[in-house]
């Protein structure tokens, strides 16, 4: 749910202050930051538009939900009685929809300060951090409804279907994700806040590590006295923000969780290997669990001991451990994508160093000692790659073949040569750089043999040419016989 656009637009209205949603317009309605919440406003009962510069499942799911879709940007496309105009940093100060709001004075107000409005009246349990959000949220989610809650979530990525990562529930829990890329998450009204890491990221927005400590610090010094804020002892940044919330009246309750002894839930024996992962969970007062994932990586056992001291702090016990035994996890996090002539797909959404060598390792517990891990890597956009460029090498590195292709937001040439360069610096293996994906895929193909996984990873289009690399696998082996 990454937006790593330079702010541009002032809001009407600050997170926290009122909203009007009686009749809300969102401009990008399709992104996976907004998506989710025009689903929750539409569920609500409140009447909804919206535009995005193309059609996906997504949008015809709302359309069937009564929401008014457009696609392309236009001033006439916002209803005349609009209560509210919605924006994320991905629109420019230049929208004609954005235009034609502050020509009638219509409310131009940011994602982030309609899901607080959304939240009021609730128990807002929200997922903060560099990476983990989306899966350590749909966590929360699973388990709260196999427990017969009927809770109102956002998770900025899609569940088990086209447009799934919201819902209007009608119980008093509402689990969201929140995103702190353009430090949004600053004000937001919340009675849990789970910190799954911090580390730097969105250079844009944030000069430092230590920068992210601190509009991490002001988001959670915002919480009312008695809320809890739950926190990974595994995460440098995490530990330097709970080193400043304990040396000060901060009001506020902390519970930690990760592999350190001192953590109150502390993992033990993590294991991830042939597509599940397993830990031993020790909690407070004596509290001991036998934790299995039917999902790859020791960072998603991470993420579920953070989403089970969550749900515990909001008083819902420690039931949920046993349902996540069914968690398959949510689309785009290390999923599977098919597979053909004895290769398979995978799909991921990592856009950072970090996400990289995480999800890198989820991928090697998947195949045998003489198979592969090949990937076909799009860079989400241009300052991530100039600022983080030697790290993505180094991470890339770690894999037996990378095609490094480009996107949409226009990746220059020259930045996958650099990008190229670093992973041969590294140690790696590039078999091509190809800005056309659907080329970079064929190179995929062509380096492939039955018993490798190849991974689609990054936060683009890339998903899209998950058929063409399966076709390519079928023809090579065809031709070969």
């Amino acid at each position: 749910m990454a937006e790593t656009a330079v702010p541009e637009i002032t809001p009407s209205v600050v997170t926290g202050g009122p909203v009007d949603l009686s009749r809300v317009h969102f401009v990008g309605m399709g992104g996976m930051g907004m998506l989710p919440v025009a689903r929750v406003c539409a569920e609500r009962g409140f009447t909804v538009s919206g535009s995005d510069t193309r059609t996906s499942e997504g949008l015809e799911v709302l359309a069937g939900l009564g929401v008014t879709v457009h696609v392309g940007h236009g001033a006439a496309q916002v209803p005349p009685n609009t209560s509210a105009v919605v924006f994320t940093h991905a629109v420019g100060e230049d929208n004609p929809e954005i235009c034609e709001a502050r020509r009638t004075g219509v409310p131009v107000v940011h994602r982030s300060a309609v899901l607080d409005a959304l939240m009021a009246g609730r128990t807002a349990i929200g997922v903060l951090g560099t990476h983990g959000k989306s899966s350590t949220a749909a966590m929360m989610v699973f388990a709260l409804r196999r427990m017969g809650q009927s809770p109102s979530y956002m998770v900025g990525a899609d569940l088990d279907g086209p447009a799934t990562g919201g819902r209007a529930g009608r119980g008093g829990l509402f689990v969201a994700e929140i995103d702190e890329s353009d430090r949004t998450h600053i004000g937001t009204g919340l009675s849990v806040a789970v910190l799954t890491n911090i580390s730097h990221d969105h250079p844009e927005n944030y000069a430092s590590p230590v920068d992210h400590v601190d509009a991490y610090e002001a988001c959670v010094r915002g919480m009312r006295p008695g809320s809890t804020v739950v926190l990974n002892t595994d995460s440098p940044g995490c530990r330097a923000l709970a080193s400043r919330l304990a040396t000060a009246e901060s009001g506020l309750r902390m519970v930690t969780y990760g592999q350190s002894s001192s953590a109150d839930w502390r993992l033990t024996d993590m294991v991830s290997a042939g597509g599940s992962s397993s830990a031993v969970v020790r909690g407070p007062g004596g509290l001991e669990f036998d934790l299995a994932l039917p999902v790859v990586g020791v960072h998603q056992l991470l993420n579920a001991a953070g989403a089970l001291a969550a749900l515990h702090a909001a008083g819902q016990g420690c039931f949920a451990v046993h349902h996540l035994g069914f968690f398959h996890g949510v689309r785009r996090r290390m999923s599977p994508a098919g597979e053909a002539a004895g290769v398979r797909v995978y799909d991921s959404y990592a856009h950072h160093p970090d996400e990289v060598t995480a999800d890198l390792a989820a991928a090697y517990t998947l195949v045998g000692e003489q198979d592969r891990v090949l990937v076909v890597f799009q860079p989400s956009d241009q300052a991530r790659l100039d600022a983080f460029g030697a790290e993505f090498g180094r991470a890339l590195a770690g894999c037996d073949g990378v095609v490094l292709t480009g996107n949409a937001r226009s990746v220059e040439e020259r930045s996958l040569r650099a990008l190229a360069g670093f992973v041969g610096a590294a140690g790696g293996t590039v078999v091509a750089a190809e800005r056309a994906r659907a080329e970079a895929v064929v190179w995929a193909a062509d380096a492939a043999r039955p018993g490798d996984v190849v991974v689609l990873m990054g936060t683009g289009d890339l998903i899209e040419s998950g058929p063409v690399l399966r076709a390519a696998l079928s023809e090579l082996i065809a031709a070969a016989v």
